[in-house]
């Protein structure tokens, strides 16, 4: 299963899960439509920094070019889930614990990416200069 299907399974079983469907109902309620919005967004808030720990650790072995433009998506990200972070605030009127506790990690992981990123960066300048 490739990771398109494996990302379009995670969102619909999400959505799903997160859904209240009731037996018999015909009508759609306005925060019905609320409801599906939020659980998108926190399926994004799921997944980004998911995936930002499988890139970073992937990276590791990939050259400083790979690690910059992943680190612009990262930042990208950052930004991304902050944005969702506040609508699902804005839609919901609370937010739970885990989605902060998501929003802190995904935080870390851009700032210990950018850590990593830069210590690459020094090494690839100082071994350049050692060779002039």
């Amino acid at each position: 299963m490739n990771i398109k299907n494996m990302f379009t399974a995670l969102v619909f079983g999400l959505i799903t899960l997160f859904s209240n469907h009731s037996q018999g109902a015909t009508t759609d309620s306005p925060y019905q439509g609320a409801q599906i919005i939020v659980t998108l967004f926190e399926c994004f808030l799921i997944a980004l920094p998911t995936s930002a720990l499988f890139l970073i650790v992937w990276s590791r072995w990939k050259h400083l070019r790979f690690k910059q433009l992943l680190q612009i998506v990262l930042n990208s990200s950052l930004v991304f889930m902050l944005i969702s972070l506040v609508t699902v605030n804005q839609l919901t009127q609370n937010i739970s614990s885990w989605l902060i506790a998501l929003a802190v990690s995904h935080t870390l992981l851009v700032g210990i990416s950018y850590l990593l990123v830069k210590q690459h960066t020094n090494r690839v300048k100082s071994t350049l200069t050692g060779c002039w």
